[in-house]
């Protein structure tokens, strides 16, 4: 990512940090249930961005990746479980579920849990936005890849960023992830194409 890149993601978190305390000095002076809600989901979404561009801007000339043998399943199972906790705070939002309850999925596969578990989140994010009513994630092998899906029910590629809090740091994320993951001379990639169905799909290839 170009440096004129992060220089504007840097100015829009910088943004984003101003709203946030706006908000909390709004508490302070009235305290609401509702307002601290909304504060405080600002302030994990602030915290994930940051993570995500520490991340991307560390990498420099290339992501490094330390892999070992994960559970997909698991590793979904945990994100479904973050999407549910914050649905609570946030009613409305889209309901986050596994495809075909995560059955047939690949027992292990080896990768780098910690920032393929990043990316996810990221492209997870990104769904549930603009998803209506439900976003379905999945995994299966396909070709000597893993492949991490992530499918929603939304307007599909090219609309409105409903929250309009997006920065581009999720798509430098996940292309540098799927990067890193190298095997025989096979690369990581990323695809998101348009359901026919409608919606949007995120697809993670590993090898």
């Amino acid at each position: 990512m170009e440096t004129a890149s992060f220089a504007l993601i840097a100015h829009d978190l910088k943004n984003a940090l101003g709203a946030l305390e706006c908000e909390l000095e709004a508490l302070i002076d009235q305290p609401d249930p509702g307002l601290a809600q909304s504060a405080y989901v600002h302030c994990t979404e602030l915290r994930r961005q940051f993570v995500q561009f520490l991340t991307v801007y560390g990498a420099g000339d290339g992501l490094k990746v330390h892999s070992e043998d994960e559970s997909p399943l698991d590793m979904l199972k945990s994100l479904q479980h973050t999407a549910a906790l914050k649905r609570l705070i946030t009613p409305g939002t889209a309901k986050v579920t596994l495809k075909g309850d995560g059955i047939g999925m690949p027992s292990f596969w080896y990768l780098d849990r910690r920032v393929v578990y990043m990316a996810l989140e990221a492209a997870l994010h990104n769904a549930v936005r603009f998803s209506r009513h439900q976003v379905v994630m999945g995994a299966r092998e396909q070709d000597g890849y893993l492949v991490l899906s992530i499918d929603d029910d939304g307007p599909g590629l090219g609309a409105i960023d409903p929250s309009d809090q997006s920065t581009g740091l999720g798509t430098a994320l996940c292309e540098a992830v799927a990067k890193a993951h190298r095997c025989d001379g096979r690369e990581g990639r990323v695809t998101l194409i348009n359901r026919p169905e409608g919606g949007a799909s995120f697809e993670l290839w590993l090898p």
